[in-house]
């Protein structure tokens, strides 16, 4: 059954769950970062290892605490955070990542990746909603190529290409982020097939990522709360087997903390 009373919201909430992280590095603004790699609460994460292909992911280390959910459905009930940055947090879900990229390789890689967990926005794995990113977890030396990368939509159309939409630099640190952009039409991934790099990134490791937002939290101002609610946020519905982890844009360049709680409702 869905949550459709406040009533029901409250009898289903659950345990916040806290998040603490203290950004080693310097942030750039507007270029997202994975807390993923970060040290704090939750621990940092270790870089994943299963091939090209990829894992679909029903839990990881490192990831903000899921537990099972108890009847029925679960919901975002409460997102609130605070950095001594200002910019966006975003909570999302990691779907699947994969590894085992030659980071001088020109050439197209294949991918192939194994098939999402049923966590689009329908609770499907066709993707609709599903997002890709390329994630550093080790930092990159010299070079500033373009990510293209060949997937197939949530409409099961395959050729499709999207390429990085924030310019990629050297001696990119450890959690930069380069989110993928979608060909005019598409709202989602189903599966990829390939990535290719315009220059060589010449040391590093990178990984691809397949996400889907749940929330977005503007944090206007530095060391300034902010929240959103079941009303204020939409209420998105977390299916099981969630991997939720945070992505922050910063909108300065220097370093930050990032404090967050995270609350689910059950019905």
């Amino acid at each position: 059954m869905a949550i459709t009373t406040l009533d029901g919201i409250i009898a289903g909430a659950q345990h916040p769950q806290p998040i603490y992280k203290a950004l080693t590095g310097t942030m750039v603004a507007g270029r997202p970062h994975s807390l993923f790699y970060t040290a704090g609460v939750p621990g940092a994460a270790v870089a994943p290892t299963p091939g090209l292909a990829g894992a679909a992911l029903t839990s990881y280390p490192g990831q903000i605490p899921f537990s099972t959910i108890a009847a029925g459905n679960r919901y975002l009930s409460r997102f609130s955070g605070h950095g001594t940055l200002s910019g966006t947090l975003l909570l999302v879900d990691r779907l699947w990542h994969n590894s085992g990229f030659t980071i001088t390789s020109t050439s197209a890689q294949t991918v192939n990746s194994a098939t999402w967990p049923a966590r689009d926005s329908n609770g499907a794995t066709s993707g609709e909603d599903v997002l890709l990113g390329v994630e550093i977890s080790s930092a990159t030396g010299a070079g500033t190529p373009t990510i293209t990368v060949s997937y197939t939509n949530s409409a099961g159309t395959s050729g499709k290409t999207g390429t990085n939409l924030v310019n990629t630099v050297a001696s990119s640190i450890a959690g930069t982020f380069y989110p993928i952009g979608l060909a005019a039409g598409d709202v989602g991934v189903q599966s990829v097939q390939t990535l290719t790099l315009s220059a060589t990134w010449t040391s590093g490791t990178m990984h691809l990522v397949a996400y889907r937002v749940l929330a977005a939290l503007e944090l206007s101002n530095a060391n300034t709360g902010n929240a959103i609610d079941a009303l204020t946020g939409g209420m998105p519905q977390l299916y099981a087997n969630s991997v939720p982890f945070l992505i922050y844009i910063p909108s300065n360049t220097t370093t930050s903390n990032v404090l967050a709680t995270v609350s689910y409702t059950d019905g």
